[in-house]
C-alpha cells in the first residue's frame, strides 16, 4: 500500500509540475516573437517601404510592371534649308531628290534655326498677323513658322519674306505631298546658316580743299572741291520778227 501510495504522490506531483514548468518557456517564446515584430516595424530611411495591396484579409506585396518604351520613328523624308545659299534639299530615304530656292525672313525678321518636326498641315491657310495673305499648302513646323507656296516667284533665291521658307507653288504642293505620304513623325525639318543681307553701298564722302590756300573759305568753313554744275544748259528762245515796212504794197509779206 505504501509503495502505491509513494507512486501515485510522486505522478501527481509530475503532472502538476508540468504546466508550471511550461510557463516560462511561453513567455520567452512571445518576448522573442514580440522583438522580432517591433524590428520589422522599424523602416531604414534609406529603403523605399515595399508596395503592399489587401487581398481579402492579407496583405501582399504589389507587382510593379514598367511600361515599354516607345520605339523611335525612323526618319525617312529630309528637308534641309540652308539660309546661307537660300536652298532647301529634300532626301527621301537618304537620296537626294529635290534642291529647290526658297526665301527666307527678310532684314527685320527672323527664320530660327535647329531641327524640328512638321506639327500641323493645312492645303490653304491665311495669316491673321499679315492681312490674311494666302499660305497655300502651309507645313507649320515651329509655332507659326512654315514652309509654304508664294506668288512672288521673281524673289527665290534671296530673303524675302516674314520668317517662314517661301516656294514656288509646284515645289510647296511637292513637298506637301512628300510629308503627307511619309507622316509627320518620320520627316524632319533641318535649318542652318546665316541669312544674306543685300548692304546697302555708302556714298563717298566730299573731300575739302582749301580755296585761298589756307584751308578754309571766306567764312572759315571749308569748301568743297567740286563745283556742281547745272544739269540743263540754259536755252534762250531766240525770237525773230520782222518789222513791216512804213509804206508797204498788199501782197508784200
Amino acid at each position: 500500500m505504501r509503495a502505491r501510495l509513494i507512486l501515485s504522490a510522486a505522478t501527481a506531483a509530475i503532472v502538476l509540475a508540468g504546466p508550471l514548468a511550461a510557463e516560462p518557456v511561453a513567455e520567452n517564446v512571445t518576448v522573442v516573437a514580440a522583438k522580432k515584430v517591433e524590428a520589422a516595424s522599424v523602416v531604414d530611411p534609406k529603403k523605399e517601404p515595399a508596395k503592399t495591396s489587401m487581398v481579402g484579409d492579407k496583405k501582399v506585396a504589389a507587382i510593379t510592371v514598367s511600361k515599354p518604351k516607345p520605339k523611335s520613328v525612323p526618319t525617312s523624308l529630309r528637308a534641309t534649308i540652308n539660309l546661307s545659299a537660300q536652298t532647301m534639299t529634300v532626301t527621301e530615304h537618304g537620296a537626294i531628290k529635290h534642291v529647290w530656292k526658297i526665301s527666307s525672313g527678310r532684314r527685320g525678321y527672323y527664320t530660327p534655326n535647329g531641327n524640328f518636326r512638321p506639327q500641323w498641315m493645312t492645303r490653304m491657310h491665311y495669316s491673321r498677323k499679315y492681312n490674311n495673305s494666302p499660305m497655300p499648302h502651309s507645313v507649320f513646323f515651329h509655332r507659326g513658322y512654315a514652309s509654304h507656296a508664294t506668288y512672288y516667284t521673281g524673289a527665290l533665291g534671296r530673303p524675302a519674306s516674314h520668317g517662314c521658307i517661301r516656294l514656288s507653288p509646284s515645289n510647296a504642293k511637292k513637298f506637301y505631298r512628300l510629308v503627307s505620304k511619309h507622316g509627320k513623325a518620320s520627316t524632319r525639318i533641318s535649318i542652318h546658316g546665316q541669312t544674306p543681307y543685300v548692304v546697302a553701298k555708302k556714298k563717298p564722302k566730299k573731300k575739302y580743299t582749301a580755296s585761298n590756300g589756307m584751308g578754309f573759305g571766306f567764312w572759315g568753313s571749308p569748301q568743297p572741291t567740286n563745283t556742281y554744275k547745272k544739269s540743263r544748259k540754259s536755252r534762250k528762245r531766240k525770237y525773230s520778227y520782222n518789222a513791216p515796212a512804213a509804206f508797204a504794197w498788199p501782197g508784200d509779206y
